[in-house]
């Protein structure tokens, strides 16, 4: 990495690695449910939510959860009555392509991984390899697993579900699945949750979330030599970024994003 780059990151996040740009992200919504035993859900569903307009995301985010809050899902053990339910609850919800189908088939996966795991994090454990590289392994059977049982569940998603479940076996960027993940595992800062706890799975091994916007950053600042967003793209930015903080390459995320998003605004 060349020097300007590397002052390039380093300003950036000095400058922009910063809770009062949450306005900016639906990670402000988010957090006001950390503590609580839905904020491992709420996360997943504002991170697969994450595309288009902020502003946009978390109203979608606030109005699936107020609709969903009305089913009392913990005393229901008949899935496909639960799957009526919510759906009832959730009638004509659309964001972006994802429809009312969509989001009720996630909350059933992620149910599923609650009553068989205990949790997502222990699901995503099952799979994940402590001694890699990246959280690869454990996303690619993680994912694999909820394929496997939207398959198996006899509710019918909608046209688009399929994106929510991209996998890196696809060379996917993963781009929001990486994003859970980090919010998940790096420490809570003011901006990240750091609500998984387990140290098997270490903050070197993140993936960068890596869309067309970062993307044209990541070029700009010489972090990445390749020509499309992709599962190897993310993996080579981040790659570039160890070289800053072998730790914890994805810090640089949020503070590299604002970029973007400001100057989309025009206020930088």
């Amino acid at each position: 990495m060349k020097l300007k780059a590397k002052q390039s990151v380093l300003e950036c996040f000095e400058k922009f690695h910063d809770p009062k740009y949450l306005e900016l992200d639906p990670l402000l919504i988010i957090r006001e449910y950390l503590g609580s035993k839905e904020a491992e859900e709420v996360a997943l569903m504002g991170a697969l939510f994450a595309f288009g307009a902020v502003a946009q995301i978390k109203k979608s985010l606030s109005l699936a959860l107020s609709k969903t809050a009305s089913v009392d899902h913990s005393k229901i053990t008949d899935e496909k009555k639960l799957a009526v339910l919510w759906f009832d609850a959730l009638k004509g919800f659309r964001h972006r392509i994802y429809v009312d189908r969509d989001l009720v088939l996630l909350k059933l996966l992620y149910r599923r991984s609650v009553l068989t795991h205990g949790s997502l994090e222990n699901h995503f454990l099952i799979h994940h390899q402590s001694d890699a590289e990246t959280v690869e392994q454990g996303l690619a059977g993680l994912i694999s697993d909820y394929r496997q049982w939207s398959n198996e569940i006899e509710f019918k998603p909608g046209t688009f579900f399929k994106h929510m479940l991209n996998s890196p076996e696809q060379k996917s960027a993963c781009k929001r699945w990486v994003m859970y993940l980090k919010w998940m595992i790096r420490s809570d800062d003011g901006l990240d949750l750091g609500l998984w706890k387990n140290k098997e799975i270490r903050t070197d091994q993140l993936v960068i979330p890596m869309d067309t916007h970062l993307f044209n950053i990541s070029t700009e600042l010489r972090l990445t030599s390749r020509k499309t967003v992709n599962w190897l793209t993310a993996i080579e930015v981040t790659r570039s970024l160890k070289k800053l903080d072998p730790h914890d390459p994805t810090k640089f995320d949020f503070s590299l994003c604002r970029i973007g998003m400001l100057k989309y605004r025009k206020m930088i």
